[in-house]
C-alpha cells in the first residue's frame, strides 16, 4: 500500500468515526447548558414558510401602511437557534431582514438579533415565553434612528394557532414621558 493510499484510508476512516460519534454527542443530557432543551421546542414550532400581512404604523392617528411579504424559519445547529429570513416591503419600500432566536440556557432568556435593509446596526432583545398564553415577549433599549434618542422597545409574537402567528412593535421614548405606541403588526400564516 503506497503512503497516499495509507493516508487517505486513515482519513476515512477518521471521518466515518467521527461522523458515527456525531448523533451520541447531539443526544445529551438537557441539564447541560449547550444541549438544546424544551424551549428550543417552542422555537421548532415556528418552522416553515409564512405568508405575511403587514401593517406599519408611520404617524399617530394615521391609519397603517399595509403590504404583504414572505417569512422562512429554519432551526440551525442541532435546534439550538432559529433562523428567520424576511423578503416584502414596508409601506413602498423593498424590504428584508434576516434574524436568529434562541434560548440562552444560562441567563434563561430567550434572545433575538435582528438586522434588515432598512438600517446599518444589530437590534437585540431578551424575553421570556408565556405557556399559558402562548405568548414569547421581548423587551430592549435601542436608539431611535430618527431622533438618536433612547428608546424602549416590546415586541410580543402570539401563537394563534398551530399555523398562525400574530407579532406586534412597540416603542416608547425613555427620555421624554412618551407612552409606548405601537409601530408594526404582522399576522403570518403558514403556507401548505
Amino acid at each position: 500500500m503506497t503512503l497516499r493510499c495509507t493516508i487517505t484510508l486513515g482519513i476515512g476512516l477518521l471521518l466515518l468515526a467521527g461522523s458515527q460519534r456525531l448523533p451520541a454527542q447531539e443526544k445529551k443530557d438537557p441539564t447541560d447548558p449547550s444541549a438544546p432543551g424544551p424551549e428550543h421546542k417552542v422555537l421548532e414550532r415556528l418552522t416553515g414558510t409564512y405568508a405575511a400581512k403587514v401593517k406599519a404604523y408611520f404617524a399617530p392617528g394615521k391609519p397603517p401602511e399595509e403590504s404583504t411579504g414572505v417569512m422562512k424559519r429554519k432551526m440551525l445547529m442541532g435546534g439550538r437557534y432559529l433562523q428567520e429570513e424576511y423578503e416584502g416591503k414596508i409601506g413602498p419600500e423593498s424590504f428584508s431582514g434576516m434574524g436568529l432566536v434562541g434560548f440562552d440556557k444560562i441567563k434563561k432568556k430567550y434572545v433575538v438579533t435582528w438586522i434588515d435593509s432598512m438600517s446599518t446596526g444589530f437590534m437585540s432583545s431578551e424575553g421570556t415565553y408565556d405557556a399559558g398564553r402562548k405568548i414569547l415577549t421581548y423587551v430592549s433599549e435601542d436608539i431611535d434612528p430618527s431622533t438618536g434618542k433612547k428608546m424602549k422597545g416590546r415586541d410580543v409574537l402570539r401563537f394563534d394557532s398551530d399555523d398562525q402567528q400574530t407579532f406586534e412593535m412597540y416603542r416608547q421614548a425613555t427620555d421624554d414621558g412618551a407612552k409606548e405606541v405601537k409601530v408594526l403588526e404582522i399576522v403570518y400564516t403558514r403556507k401548505k
